[in-house]
């Protein structure tokens, strides 16, 4: 089954940036391997980028939380309620509630590093990373395992302020989606919904193309094309989500 999301509010892609940037750290582990020192550098250069580009991100995790959490707390009024399960939830929130306040923009393990300092940069060059070019990179690349695990592990200390917060988020919202059947005539399908931050498509692994979403929250167009150009599209029955951030569906 293929699963494909597609964020309708700015605040939803966001979210779902910050986590492809935390799971690509999190698979840059062989620090003796420059392929993933490389990945794990783009993905702490774009979580800079990210955190810089959203003024109000702080502010929107935390109403979100706040949103989640005052749902979680209905559904402790309902008899039918696992209210164990629930808690287990609402604590998942009191936690990443504390990781989002030691977040501050001031991000000097980030900012003042020296090998974050010289890399942002060279990233906006063809082959900027070199050794000609970044000897102090090179010299580093070559220090002791320990030596280089003590960088990074200061380095992604960094993002659990986001990270925790982030991954909590979206956990929860995933876990309540409702799923709908539909069927995309001719690989075409256009509905309007209540609206809502995100969207989730399931499809069988035997559909030969690949969903193209574009709307705005309200309205969604979603359009399956084939991955060989030019062959035929027909009717593809899929399932979607709309989901909010107040957890209601």
């Amino acid at each position: 089954m293929f699963n494909y999301e597609f964020p309708l509010s700015p605040k939803a892609r966001t979210y779902l940036k910050l986590e492809q940037v935390f799971k690509n750290a999190e698979t840059s582990f062989d620090l003796n391997s420059i392929q993933h020192v490389m990945f794990l550098l783009r993905s702490v250069v774009d979580y800079i980028d990210l955190i810089d580009g959203y003024s109000a991100i702080k502010v929107e995790i935390l109403k979100d939380l706040e949103k989640c959490d005052g749902k979680l707390r209905m559904w402790l009024d309902d008899v039918e309620c696992d209210k164990d399960f629930v808690n287990n939830l609402r604590q998942k929130i009191v936690e990443a509630r504390k990781y989002l306040d030691t977040f501050t923009r001031e991000r000097t393990v980030l900012k003042d590093d020296p090998i974050i300092e010289l890399i942002k940069p060279r990233f906006l060059t063809p082959s900027g990373i070199n050794c000609f070019d970044t000897p102090m990179f090179t010299f580093w690349f070559n220090q002791s395992l320990e030596k280089k695990q003590a960088n990074v592990d200061k380095w992604l200390h960094e993002f659990d302020c986001i990270k925790v917060p982030v991954y909590t988020l979206l956990y929860l919202w995933r876990l309540c989606a409702n799923y709908s059947e539909r069927v995309a005539k001719l690989g075409f399908m256009q509905e309007s919904a209540d609206t809502c931050d995100l969207i989730n498509i399931q499809y069988e692994n035997d559909v030969k193309g690949y969903p193209v979403v574009s709307g705005f929250q309200s309205r969604v167009n979603i359009r399956f094309l084939p991955f060989d150009k030019g062959a035929p599209v027909g009717d593809i029955p899929f399932k979607i989500a709309y989901i909010k951030s107040s957890l209601e569906q």
